[in-house]
């Protein structure tokens, strides 16, 4: 027989798990030792220090001193605790509106803010995302995002898409760094001596008959620019760099609006 959790879309029970919903009402007596929120802590500082891959419920209940069974209680399962896990390491504040009203600056602050959030726990942008964010972490950076991209003249579709797209870029450029990273640490390497490395290998296959723009690259030595001095919040990779990029985006959201109040009307991009 089909119990109704089991007809339940993910998202669905993922807004029920992220809320709270899911839990049974509170009973008379002594509070419990063990709480959803310790769990998920403990898997945040398991994952931080050693990577998601060393996450695992039997890990966390050891490290927290209780029996794997004793965890069950408060999170059904690893993805239901990955889902808790993806929207508590978002608890850093989303930046206000603007006094000034400059939306573009607004923007960029909060992509600022984003970086910050995946380089402090590089493991997020390695977990596949359940849907949208449902929790009240990412809603509250999507709330941010949401407004200041409306109150470029966008409307609240084009905003939605568009902030797709910021985050799409933001979480796989991240990504790339941190598997940068990972391999430069496997080496006893740095980032600069990874790009660097890279240009040297491509030098000796790349030729300006068959890839005339990469030689070009190489040629001007783009993948050999010394970084500033990297740090764990700044380690000097593509996330980086990202700002020229997200700054063209927004020219163009700032051409598509001026065109759209030219045209008088609020036709949607295709």
């Amino acid at each position: 027989m089909t119990t109704e959790d089991e007809t339940k879309s993910r998202m669905v029970r993922d807004v029920e798990l992220l809320w709270g919903l899911d839990s049974p009402p509170a009973r008379r007596g002594p509070k419990p030792k063990l709480s959803r929120g310790a769990v998920v802590r403990k898997a945040i500082e398991i994952a931080d220090a050693e990577g998601i891959e060393a996450v695992s419920m039997q890990r966390v209940a050891k490290e927290l001193g209780y029996t794997t069974m004793s965890l069950y209680r408060h999170v059904n399962s690893k993805e239901d605790m990955l889902v808790l896990m993806l929207d508590a390491a978002m608890d850093g504040v989303p930046p206000g509106p603007r006094e000034d009203g400059d939306w573009r600056a607004g923007l960029e602050e909060w992509c600022h803010g984003v970086r910050r959030m995946y380089r402090a726990h590089p493991w997020s942008v390695l977990v596949s995302l359940p849907g949208p964010p449902s929790g009240p972490n990412g809603l509250r950076w999507m709330e941010a995002g949401l407004r200041e991209l409306v109150a470029s003249g966008l409307d609240v579709g084009e905003a939605l898409q568009m902030l797709m797209l910021l985050s799409a870029v933001l979480r796989e450029t991240t990504r790339i760094e941190a598997d940068m990273v990972r391999a430069a640490r496997a080496t006893g390497g740095t980032m600069f001596e990874i790009e660097r490395d890279y240009g040297h290998g491509l030098r000796r296959v790349v030729t300006a008959e068959a890839f005339p723009t990469i030689a070009r690259m190489l040629e001007e030595s783009v993948l050999e620019e010394e970084p500033g001095p990297g740090t764990p919040d700044r380690p000097g990779g593509p996330a980086e760099e990202l700002d020229f990029g997200i700054r063209r985006v927004l020219d163009g959201i700032e051409a598509h609006v001026r065109a759209k109040d030219a045209a008088g009307a609020p036709g949607r991009a295709g």
